[in-house]
This record gives C-alpha cells, structure tokens and sequence, in this order.
C-alpha cells in the first residue's frame, strides 16, 4: 500500500526546518492512551536539545490532554531532556526509545514505575510500525551479497 511504500522510500529523517517541538507536542497529545495512564493527573515536561530554549508540557488527565507552554504549576511526574531529532526519530518510527536512551539522546528521569510505564502512555506515531518495518527490509536488502564478475579476469566476487 501507499503508506508502506512511502515509509520505505520517502520518509526520512526531518529536516532541521521540520522540528518543530510545538507540532510534535500535538501529535503526542492526540495519541495519548489515556486508559494506560495510572493517576487521575499526570504531567510530563519535555526540555529539547537543538530547538528553542523553552519548557513544554504535556497535561494528561483523565478525559483530557493538554499542551502547555508554560508550566502548569503542578508537580512533574516525568522529565524528558531529549535531542529533537532524535525524538522526533523515535516518534516517527525511525528509531526506538530504548535505543535513544540507550545512546543518550533521550533522558527520562521520575519515579522507575512512571519511567518504566511511560513509553506505554502513547500510542506514538500511526506510521512508526510502518516505518520500522520498511527500515527492516531496507537494511535486509542492503545485507545482501550480489556476485560481480571482474569482465578482464573472469573471476567472482562475492
């Protein structure tokens, strides 16, 4: 289908002009599991790398999201100090939160259980499986040896 061969050939990293941490806050926002949530109120702020020097929050609760560009004035559950290209990588499928964390592009810093739970609050971008899935193939495709023959030698490489 389209999606999928657009997740294979025409998505790629954004480009720096494309990060914009305020459009990525409402794709976040509309794609909050709300019944994986375990408070009645929980607030995530996000602290961007590479973007402007400003907080931004995500107001979760229980029948309503919410994004803030000022602090809400209630405590924070979760901290995220991330790279914005790297987040955004993780939102669209192009990498997975663990290995962002893993590399340090993302930090996530709270109570274990919300840190354990967090990646769970979102559903994340439509496309991600997609995109993973077409990455996957594409790094398949790439692995493969295809014998070349040498015209002057006769020989084969492989």
């Amino acid at each position: 289908d389209l999606g999928r061969w657009g997740a294979r050939w025409a998505f790629g990293n954004p480009r720096p002009n494309e990060l914009d941490p305020i459009v990525l806050m409402w794709w976040m926002r509309r794609r909050v599991c709300l019944d994986r949530v375990p408070r009645r109120r929980v607030v995530i702020r996000f602290d961007f790398r590479g973007g402007p020097k400003q907080g931004y929050w995500l107001l979760i609760e229980q029948n309503d999201v919410s994004v803030c560009l000022k602090d809400p004035g209630h405590d924070i559950d979760v901290l995220v100090t991330a790279d914005i290209m790297a987040f955004y990588r993780v939102w669209l499928g192009r990498s997975t939160l663990s290995e962002a964390l893993r590399q340090k592009q993302v930090q996530l810093d709270g109570a274990p259980a919300d840190i354990r739970e967090f990646p769970e609050w979102f559903a994340w971008s439509p496309m991600a499986d997609t995109v993973r899935a077409a990455l996957a193939d594409r790094h398949k495709a790439s692995d493969k040896v295809y014998p070349v023959e040498l015209p002057e030698s006769g020989r084969r490489l492989n």
